[in-house]
């Protein structure tokens, strides 16, 4: 990864192009992390105090001396319009599930993935094996599984009792459809994450500022998405820091296959606890 930085990053960004990122993050923020929650101003949307800060991005984009800037923001900007435009929620119905196929699979992985090689001329990493494992990352697996398991708990069954809620099952009648739709969305939410937020936004912030700022914003990205999807109550705090170590991960390991399987295995756990605080005991099987 550190390879792949271009000089912008290395020497540190301009002004107009450190404000234009931190714009464009708050108006993730209002536009998506917020989209169903009620203002107190705006008409009752915070997307609205939302909008104006995207095209403050764009303009101080445009006036940055760094390469290829101002197509990144139109990128970003371009991710927000899509979210916005699509129903974010943990739904498990058949046909919402399809639409978050085709808008987070379609338009948020293969067209950004297309834009950045033939438009920026800087493709996605997609770097997906680098080489043997090292014994600290075997490692890492079964010790982020346990620290993950005991964040999940406190959190579905201490600091935010009803975050099942989030996900809707059915409480009469056969349930396995439901449960099976639930349990390939989570699979599907989470590789999506790390590929649009990560491999995406991560990667494209990477190119034009240090780790440590780029990290802090395409964390905020990150929970901006999953605390409108389904994470409240005290979602963010969880996410965002979920969202930095997989940063930090990602850095270190070079691996994108590696950051996958971390976020697959946290959303085993997810699935577990969903099905448990709705169906007490789990009576349920997949068979």
């Amino acid at each position: 990864m550190s390879e792949s930085l271009t000089t912008d990053a290395r020497i540190g960004p301009d002004a107009p192009r450190r404000a234009s990122l931190w714009l464009m993050t708050a108006a993730m923020v209002l536009i998506i992390g917020l989209k169903s929650h009620e203002a107190p101003i705006a008409g009752g949307d915070w997307h609205w105090l939302g909008w104006p800060l995207v095209a403050a991005s764009l303009l101080l984009g445009r006036r940055s001396s760094a390469r290829n800037w101002f197509r990144t923001t139109v990128l970003l900007a371009y991710l927000v319009v899509v979210l916005f435009f699509t129903r974010i929620d943990g739904d498990t119905g058949a046909s919402h599930v399809l639409e978050l196929v085709l808008a987070l699979g379609l338009g948020i992985l293969l067209v950004p993935a297309l834009l950045a090689k033939y438009w920026l001329r800087e493709p996605l990493d997609y770097s997906w094996f680098q080489g043997r494992w090292s014994w600290r990352m075997w490692l890492w697996l079964p010790a982020g599984f346990a620290i993950a398991y005991g964040f999940m708990w406190l959190y579905f069954h201490v600091l935010t009792p009803l975050l099942h809620h989030s996900w809707p099952l059915p409480l009469e009648g056969d349930r396995t459809g439901a449960l099976w739709r639930l349990f390939w969305g989570c699979n599907f939410v989470g590789v999506w994450d790390e590929l649009a937020f990560v491999n995406f936004v991560f990667v494209l912030l990477l190119r034009h500022f240090r780790f440590v700022e780029a990290n802090l914003a395409q964390a905020v990205f990150f929970t901006s998405f999953l605390h409108e999807m389904a994470f409240v109550g005290w979602g963010p705090v969880v996410i965002y820091a979920f969202a930095l170590v997989q940063g930090l991960t990602y850095v270190r390991t070079r691996s994108l296959f590696y950051i996958i399987i971390l976020h697959l295995m946290i959303d085993s756990i997810l699935f577990y606890m969903i099905a448990n605080r709705w169906y007490p005991g789990w009576g349920w099987h997949p068979w």
